[in-house]
């Protein structure tokens, strides 16, 4: 399909037709293009009360603010509206329906592809990348291919420098990091399929470099007084009160990441010398840490008054059978803060990093030294601490100059 020039909002009804039309060829389910659907009409709805313009960031702009605002209870809404005006505008410009159905990311590359992706993905694993790395690649590559082959690439030999500066240009509204980590790839996907006879060019020059720099993103944090909020919130009178509160303590207190309170075993609990050690999930960095009074009575709480018999080596489990290891953490925490009565727009994304980054901050603002605080939450490398600089305003107002009238 060709490429579209820029549309007028008067043109959106037939558009979302044909969309709708290819993503059912896709595969995509009943269920899922009529949960799309509900915001394309909202669109079109919205279109029709407003004069006739281009279907540009700024409409679609508009259209967010009105019809969804930005508070943190419609947070799901927002990314259903922000997934269907994506999906709108990447085929409205490229012609291509990005993305893929529900499951469809763990499915076969195309045909055109499969020896091609297989083989720099084996080259890949050679290099020493991690089983995680190599996950994250395999979707990264699910997406390219996707991509290529709705712009009439069916084979990588096809593929044109137009066809991958069209792929730049739709990267253009992701993360700084996500845009990076997909350019670093193409340009050594570029390299692979020349040397080994995919393409008949080199084309990994004609593919921007992109610095990822880390410090661009200021993270979300909650004041003391929020944390605290949320701490208070907690019904610690039954057993879900009691783990949950146990769990957002060890976030709030010693700054854990979600992935390494699921994981946390009891073997990973000095109670004699009150120190908490273990392995990061993550980084895979050994990080043993001073347990705090509080923490300590939160978890033997739980564990004497709330935690289900069950012979599971983890800590916090599910309260249901077969009482698994417990992970929905994330809509527990919107769920605790709106009853703390804390509020953060729906487009700011909020999750149990915030406590770390908060802890970080409370950190620096109390004077605390940055390799102290690099320690206390485990980064590999200090620079991962030093972001948090960026929103310690109480120190970046002793840098200040006066000016000379």
């Amino acid at each position: 399909m060709e490429e579209k020039a820029m549309v007028s909002t008067a043109e959106l009804g037939p558009l979302i037709s044909e969309l709708k039309s290819i993503m059912q060829k896709k595969g995509y389910s009943p269920a899922s293009i009529m949960d799309l659907e509900k915001v394309w009409m909202s669109l079109t709805k919205y279109a029709s009360t407003v004069p006739i313009t281009q279907f540009d960031e700024y409409f679609r702009g508009d259209f967010l603010r009105t019809e969804y605002g930005l508070r943190m209870d419609l947070e799901y809404t927002m990314y259903r509206a922000n997934r269907a005006l994506a999906l709108l505008t990447n085929y409205i410009n490229y012609g291509v329906v990005t993305g893929f159905p529900k499951g469809k990311h763990l499915a076969e590359f195309s045909e055109g592809y499969q020896e091609l992706l297989t083989a720099f993905m084996d080259s890949e694993a050679r290099r020493g990348l991690a089983e995680s790395s190599l996950k994250s690649l395999r979707s990264r590559l699910f997406r390219l291919n996707v991509f290529l082959t709705d712009k009439g690439a069916k084979t990588f030999s096809l593929v044109q420098r137009d066809t991958l500066n069209d792929f730049v240009k739709y990267l253009a509204p992701y993360s700084t990091t996500y845009v990076s980590e997909n350019l670093r790839m193409l340009r050594r996907l570029c390299t692979f399929a020349f040397q080994f006879g995919y393409h008949s060019e080199d084309l990994s020059a004609c593919v921007p470099f992109v610095k990822n720099s880390r410090q661009q993103k200021i993270p979300a944090i909650f004041t003391e007084a929020e944390v605290e909020r949320i701490l208070a919130s907690f019904d610690r009178d039954n057993p879900l009160g009691k783990r949950n509160y146990a769990i957002f303590l060890l976030a709030a207190r010693l700054g854990l990441r979600s992935s390494d309170i699921k994981a946390l075993e009891f073997g990973f609990i000095n109670w004699k010398e009150k120190v908490i050690s273990f392995s990061q999930q993550k980084t895979k960095k050994f990080l043993s840490l001073p347990m705090p009074d509080d923490v300590g009575w939160a978890i033997i709480d739980y564990l004497k008054n709330g935690r289900p018999v069950s012979d599971s080596k983890y800590v916090f489990i599910q309260h249901n059978p077969p009482y698994g290891q417990y992970a929905d953490l994330r809509s527990l925490l919107v769920k605790q803060m709106r009853k703390a009565g804390i509020e953060t727009p729906a487009n700011k994304r909020i999750g149990m990093h915030c406590f770390r980054h908060s802890l970080a901050t409370t950190m620096l603002e109390k004077g605390v030294p940055l390799p102290v605080i690099s320690q206390t939450l485990g980064h590999a490398d200090i620079s991962s601490t030093e972001v948090y600089l960026r929103i310690n305003i109480s120190q970046l107002r002793l840098c200040a100059l006066e000016v000379e009238l």
